[in-house]
């Protein structure tokens, strides 16, 4: 009797500029191919042009900065990943590392026809998150006594069409980032294709500087971005969530000296509920393909 092969799952890369995607695939591009780390993720076959991942692969192996070159949103590079266990087959795709395409999403409500047409055959993504450069919201509490010791005394009487001062024209770039992830979300959950629950690996990218807060991914992500964890909280039919902590890099390559001691895998820290082996960045994908 043959074992019959299960289904292929499509996964579909997502996240804002800078946000860990091309340091992701170098690492996993790596891992793939090499036995450092007991993984029972093995690379099947590449679909596509392996010069771009070779590119960032080799720099992130010799510890230097993955150079973020940008794939044309038409060249399609895609990794077939095999589990030695189930014999169950993963498609990694990604049509456009740079995050343009994500950005357009909310400043230009506009959706490329490569991304929609990877979201088509998607059974799930993972979305990046960097806990290094986020825009952070205003809230009430603490922009009414900055209004009040600006305006103060008697001028903050005064009615708002008779102050002289220009009014700064609205930036959508500038809106804060747990905005513009809820409505990427609600933009894909909108298309007409969409079939819940879509399985959302959130990961939240160079966890070796907010793990020194002594949190949890999942408590980081309530306290820095409570809009947005609220929304996946109240949404979990829509979207079947995992959250995790991930540095690829090991740490920041200009203490390189201190990175060195290990080997390229052994610098890998993933964390999260459910990870057996914190050195295996394919933790994520194994829970996407159950």
């Amino acid at each position: 009797m043959t074992m019959s092969v299960a289904a292929t799952k499509n996964i579909v890369l997502m996240g804002l500029p800078a946000t860990g995607k091309t340091s992701f695939l170098a690492a996993l591009w790596y891992l793939v191919q090499h036995s450092q780390v007991a993984s029972s993720l093995r690379l099947e076959k590449l679909e596509g042009d392996s010069k771009y991942l070779n590119q960032i692969s080799s720099a992130w192996a010799s510890y230097k900065p993955v150079p973020h070159t940008r794939i044309d949103s038409e060249t399609v590079v895609s990794m077939l990943l095999k589990d030695a266990r189930t014999n169950q087959t993963l498609k990694l795709s990604f049509p456009d590392l740079s995050g343009e395409s994500f950005t357009l999403q909310w400043t230009m409500r506009q959706f490329t026809e490569g991304y929609d047409a990877f979201l088509r055959n998607a059974s799930g993504g993972i979305l990046f998150i960097s806990p290094l450069q986020y825009l952070k919201p205003i809230r009430i509490d603490q922009a009414n006594p900055l209004i009040e010791e600006i305006l103060g005394g008697e001028q903050k009487q005064e009615p708002l069409q008779d102050r002289s001062a220009p009014l700064k024209p609205w930036n959508p770039e500038r809106t804060p980032t747990q905005v513009q992830l809820v409505d990427l979300l609600q933009f894909i959950s909108g298309r007409d294709y969409f079939a819940p629950p879509f399985r959302l690996a959130v990961v939240i990218s160079a966890w070796d500087k907010p793990s020194q807060l002594g949190m949890s991914p999942v408590e980081w992500l309530a306290k820095e971005f409570p809009l947005f964890h609220q929304f996946l909280s109240s949404n979990q039919k829509t979207f079947e969530t995992a959250i995790y902590g991930l540095s690829a890099q090991g740490g920041d390559y200009s203490q390189r000296d201190a990175l060195m001691d290990k080997t390229p895998s052994d610098r890998i820290e993933v964390v999260g509920i459910g990870i057996s082996n914190s050195h295996d960045l394919t933790e994520p994908l194994q829970w996407l393909m159950r």
